[in-house]
């Protein structure tokens, strides 16, 4: 293992998991390999550069990723995501604005040379600490496999050691989806059930297994990812967070207890802090709007009673934005919404009205789920992003024992995620395609803007169908000479086509990896 350098303060990287922590390196410029690995302090330094991957930069990839889907549109027309699910641009082995090979195999290199490090130096180190270091290497090179396997079809070549040069073809998805299994199934049996206060962030026994849920069910090992939210729940650590709303404007300063969260990353302004804010908000706060909620999701929000919205319906129609569901008022701004001291307008001709161009809503709505209110620095941005929750995880439950037919277990399931955003009639499921369609509703609804909506569509084998020959839309508000208003349903990709090719269901392998490696051919369907 290559250890040359090892930072000897916690740098941003190390503020992103933890809120504080006794480490006390040796301090020196350059380290001998026998020096970094020579205490716990110096080990734990090298742990730390593995967290960015699980949030690094707030929720904005995320948001960009549902903006691939039917969720979210980017506000800016010659924007690159526009630019591609509209066709103006494609997917090639070339050039993939989704691809991920090369970061994931620097990112497989880092942990697998860490593992390396960790078993021929580090057998000094206390067995309990060795083992939670390599629990931790287990589960970041366990996500990165996953994150590459839910895009190229799990067809990806798999190292358990460091590369020795030899080129390798690609294993089936059998073998890797066993690979991710075993790693999270180590990781949770090595780490920590719990960790102190200090460490907040820290990976944890829940983060694995919860991890495992969410790859599983991407395997369609549906037994083994209802396995694993059982076992997560035993741990009897987790619960939903009473408020939804509140939920989202969690600080790490602020220490409160929260049972939802099963992953977190923490910031801490001034020294860490993110601008998600800044290039996100509406215009009168001083945001590039670069984003913004589309009808399409926002008439999926039901109303307070449970029953479903639509513009059909001419009380509806008529104030639209009027007695619908909580999770609707936490996630999205609309035209009149009350909004740091000011009453939302989004009406053409409003400063953060609708307009065609960018800079300003095309949508008619605006991202509230992740705004702090509180915030006037648009820079100082300092709310917990969730890795996963455990809405989640009882989302992953409803879905996998709906899979197994298990329909009672996987209404409940969903039952409780909707009870908590104040749903009192809870619902029940004829048959699996009944609930997997309930359960298809509340992920969209209860995941907004988390980064979930693209691949979920993409793995239930609706992307061609959702995606493709179709446009989002957006509401197109008047203000009357009266102050009434009247609501226009547009096409908010302005009368352009989507376009999502089967092919698209399992990306290329980079043309760079095709080039180097002639044990890897192309998949048939990018030839």
């Amino acid at each position: 293992m290559k250890f040359k350098y090892i930072y000897c303060t916690f740098s941003l990287f190390s503020l992103l998991a933890v809120q504080s922590c006794s480490i006390d390196p040796e301090l020196t410029d350059v380290y001998v390999e026998q020096v970094a690995w020579s205490s716990e302090a110096n080990v734990e330094l090298s742990l730390n550069k593995f967290y960015p991957l699980v949030g690094q930069t707030y929720y904005t990839s995320h948001v960009n990723q549902d903006a691939y889907a039917d969720i979210l549109k980017k506000n800016t027309p010659n924007d690159e995501i526009n630019l591609l699910v509209l066709g103006s641009t494609t997917i090639t082995p070339g050039a993939n604005a989704l691809d991920n090979w090369a970061w994931g195999y620097t990112w497989i290199r880092t942990c697998n040379e860490f593992l390396d490090g960790l078993q021929k130096n580090g057998q000094h180190l206390p067995k309990e600490f060795y083992q939670r270091a390599e629990a931790e290497a287990l589960f970041f090179r366990g996500y990165v496999y996953f994150e590459l396997a839910k895009r190229y079809g799990a067809r990806v070549i798999l190292y358990n050691d460091l590369n020795d040069g030899v080129a390798r073809p690609l294993n089936t998805p059998e073998e890797v989806w066993n690979f991710i299994a075993a790693d999270l199934d180590k990781a949770a049996a090595q780490l920590p059930v719990t960790v102190s206060a200090s460490n907040r962030g820290k990976l944890t026994k829940g983060a694995a297994l919860g991890l495992k849920a969410r790859a599983m069910l991407y395997a369609q090992r549906w037994k083994a990812s209802s396995d694993a939210v059982e076992a997560l729940q035993a741990l009897n650590l987790y619960d939903l967070y009473p408020d939804y709303a509140e939920l989202f404007k969690q600080r790490r300063r602020e220490a409160k207890e929260n049972k939802e969260s099963i992953l977190e990353f923490g910031y801490l302004a001034p020294n860490f802090k993110y601008s998600f804010d800044y290039f996100f908000g509406p215009p009168l706060d001083g945001g590039y709007a670069q984003i913004s909620p589309t009808d399409n999701l926002v008439r999926e929000y039901q109303m307070a009673d449970g029953t479903d919205f639509s513009w059909s319906n001419t009380a509806h129609a008529a104030k639209p934005y009027e007695g619908r569901e909580p999770r609707f008022y936490a996630s999205i701004l609309y035209n009149g919404a009350p909004w740091k001291g000011r009453t939302m307008e989004t009406f053409e001709g409003s400063k953060d009205g609708y307009a065609i161009g960018g800079g300003t809503t095309c949508t008619g709505y605006y991202l509230r789920k992740f705004f702090d209110e509180k915030l006037t620095d648009l820079g100082q941005g300092e709310l917990t992003f969730y890795f996963m929750r455990y809405a989640e995880a009882l989302l992953i439950q409803a879905e996998a024992y709906a899979q197994q037919d298990r329909l009672t277990d996987g209404a409940e399931a969903l039952n409780k995620v909707r009870r908590r955003a104040g749903f009192t009639k809870d619902l029940a499921a004829t048959n699996r395609t009944h609930l997997l369609n309930l359960i298809r509703h509340e992920r969209m609804v209860e995941l907004a803007f988390e980064g979930h909506r693209f691949w979920d569509l993409r793995r239930w084998g609706l992307a061609t169908t959702v995606l493709h020959g179709t446009h989002v839309d957006g509401v197109k508000i008047t203000k009357g000479a009266q102050g009434t208003f009247t609501y226009q349903i547009v096409d908010a990709d302005n009368k352009r086509t989507r376009v999502y090719p089967e092919k698209y269901n399992r990306f290329p392998i980079p043309l760079t990896e095709i080039q180097r490696n002639a044990k890897v051919e192309q998949f048939d369907e990018w030839k």
